[in-house]
């Protein structure tokens, strides 16, 4: 696997988001992977209860029926890719938003997908930073802690839907581990390869 797309669901800054869910979408190639939520959408009607998701800029986990989550789940299940997931477990801690902690996430959960792929080259993530000077810190941390060379790429995921798969991968897990809600884990179980929990004071603690 030579590209991984991340993102997370779950609220920094806020004590009541028990869990924080970052999640990996590992893949060979991207051919076809920006196809899946346009397919989606297309699946959405234009009269009754969802006609709405039809008019959201860019579709999410959070902002779509069950209709759509079982559609865009479904389909990820159905393409070659691996899937990774760290859970972190707030414990009713705050967790600041800012490029030390961001990167310490994430290149826990890339920790993992490098484990099974050595040759992982190409990360893309969802545009998590307004200004350019703390994506170029944290891309810096995330290199420095892992110890390798990568090429991190920034977008926008109403521009660009690719990173949308992974939002609704981590929205599916942290139902799970919020709700009890199996449905949407279920669907992509047998795609994830390593799901971790753990809890934000063990990582922070953790030496870079």
């Amino acid at each position: 696997m030579q590209y991984a797309i991340i993102d997370e669901s779950g609220r920094f800054g806020d004590p009541e988001s028990k869990f924080l869910v970052f999640a990996v979408v590992a893949t060979r190639s991207l051919i076809g992977m920006d196809k899946i939520i346009p397919a989606a959408r297309r699946k959405i009607p234009r009269k009754g209860k969802r006609k709405f998701e039809k008019t959201l800029a860019e579709i999410k986990f959070s902002t779509t029926g069950d209709k759509t989550r079982m559609t865009v789940l479904d389909l990820i299940s159905k393409e070659k890719l691996e899937l990774f997931i760290l859970v972190v477990d707030s414990e009713g801690k705050r967790i600041e938003d800012n490029p030390e902690n961001y990167s310490l996430l994430v290149a826990k959960i890339l920790n993992s997908v490098l484990s099974r792929n050595p040759n992982l080259k190409h990360v893309i993530i969802d545009r998590h930073f307004t200004w350019i000077t703390q994506r170029e810190k944290f891309n810096t941390l995330v290199q420095k802690t892992l110890k390798k060379d990568l090429f991190i790429e920034h977008l926008d995921s109403q521009q660009n839907t690719i990173v949308s798969l992974a939002d609704f991968v981590a929205g599916a897990i942290r139902e799970y581990y919020s709700k009890r809600n199996r449905v949407w884990r279920e669907i992509i179980v047998k795609k994830i390869v390593n799901e971790e929990r753990t809890t934000w004071k063990k990582l922070k603690h953790q030496k870079r």
